[in-house]
């Protein structure tokens, strides 16, 4: 999944720059490169938008088992205090 919104990315940075080298320099086909740049932004931000789930998912999962393990400790703690009792 890293790899595709990585190649996103990259192409959607390709499309855009050659979008932008066109309207720059006044090719003629500049409409077709104007459209082929849109569609790279929509690369870039499709690719940014997956890494970052990526990210979410991944921190979603280290911050379940922290809790997991406090509510574990919490519990053998209360077990502890039941026997000493």
């Amino acid at each position: 999944m890293k790899k595709i919104a990585i190649v996103l990315v990259l192409a959607g940075v390709i499309l855009a720059i050659l979008a932008q080298y066109a309207l720059t320099n006044d090719w003629m086909w500049f409409r077709i490169f104007h459209t082929l740049g849109f569609i790279g932004y929509i690369f870039i931000i499709s690719g940014l938008a997956s890494f970052s789930l990526w990210l979410i998912q991944l921190f979603s999962r280290e911050e379940k088992t922290g809790i997991e393990g406090y509510y574990q400790q919490q519990e053998d703690d209360a077990e502890a205090n039941t026997a000493q009792r």
